[in-house]
């Protein structure tokens, strides 16, 4: 394994440590950077920032990622992957009418939200050419249609999918079938194919090319029995499912760190939560997590989480996938994730 971290350097200062030539220049004030760990000039960035601070209460960087570049042994051998989703978007589900139950919150960190609504968000701002996504409040995770059909077919196991229910227009509200007679068939065709109704795989069979004539049909008569005319000619919205883990979450344990930023461990615990719901504000290193409490699902998440709980944002649990899920989404050429290995102790 290899890896690098990406700044944002502030340019009045970048002459301190790089050329002019170095990096890529973003505007008049930033300058993009990319440094090996290893590299003598890593630990420079993180000693000049320190000394700006104290001199002139100014930072020498403003943004950092850490990427990690693997060898193809390394990623062929590795017992688990943990999952980042990329794809981003807003609003979050708290701000579209998705309902949640904060009775319960930890007092310290925030953590404990419990969601007691069908997710709803507006679908027509999740990204149009990626699989997975998820909001900005970070622990609202969608799939699409396609990719739903693929973990479906694939028999993975720790998750549930549930349909996302668009927030913007009454006429792409839930339809009832029981109620239309394109419906009602469509139960019968569930109850022979042996989909039950109440589970989330009917969702997924019900948007299979297979069923959509007869699901665009139900749609327009339930439109019609609400005198709902303009439902017929609108643009459909995508169709998501919220990614929802049913698995046992797994705690990360040593070695992994998170901090504030590559050179601050946050000594003092600021964002550390004392009863142990929130490692830090960031992740700073690959993902350990205690071998014995994975029970090898193909989805898992974990039991503590990373952030901070301010507005719509909330602390995260890290997504863990295995091997197994980890080719389909590299085969399929799925799009809106990257993926970093995983460690079992």
């Amino acid at each position: 394994m290899h890896s690098l971290c990406e700044f944002r350097i502030e340019e009045e200062y970048a002459h301190l440590l790089f050329r002019p030539d170095q990096g890529k220049r973003l505007g008049d004030d930033i300058r993009k950077i990319t440094l090996s760990t290893d590299d003598p000039r890593f630990q420079e960035v993180g000693r000049l920032d320190r000394e700006l601070s104290r001199s002139k209460n100014r930072a020498f960087f403003y943004g950092w990622d850490i990427e990690y570049r693997y060898s193809p042994a390394e990623l062929e051998s590795a017992a688990l992957f943990h999952l980042q989703i990329t794809a981003a978007f807003e609003p979050p589900g708290e701000l579209c009418g998705t309902v949640y139950d904060e009775s319960q919150v930890c007092a310290h960190c925030g953590v404990g939200r419990r969601q007691v609504s069908e997710l709803i968000l507006d679908l027509r701002k999740a990204p149009k050419t990626r699989h997975i996504a998820r909001t900005i409040a970070d622990d609202e995770w969608i799939v699409s249609q396609r990719l739903a059909e693929l973990m479906m077919d694939a028999n993975l196991t720790g998750f549930a999918l549930r349909p996302v229910r668009h927030k913007a227009r009454y006429k792409d509200g839930p339809v009832d079938l029981k109620q239309v007679p394109s419906g009602r068939k469509l139960l019968r065709q569930a109850k022979k194919g042996g989909v039950t109704t109440d589970s989330w795989e009917f969702w997924v069979w019900l948007n299979r090319p297979a069923q959509k004539d007869l699901w665009n049909r139900a749609v327009d008569e339930h439109a019609e029995l609400l005198a709902e005319k303009a439902r017929r000619q609108a643009k459909p919205v995508p169709v998501w499912y919220q990614l929802v883990v049913t698995a046992n979450p797994v705690p990360m344990v040593a070695p992994t760190l998170a901090g504030i930023d590559p050179f601050n461990d946050d000594a003092d615990g600021e964002y550390r939560c004392p009863l142990g719901h929130v490692l830090g504000l960031n992740l700073l290193s690959e993902i350990s997590v205690a071998r014995d409490s994975w029970d090898e699902s193909n989805v898992a998440c974990t039991s503590n989480m990373v952030g901070v709980r301010r507005g719509v944002l909330v602390p995260r649990p890290m997504l863990l996938i295995s091997p197994r899920f980890y080719r389909l989404l590299r085969d399929e050429k799925i799009k809106g994730y990257n993926c970093d290995v995983a460690y079992l102790v």
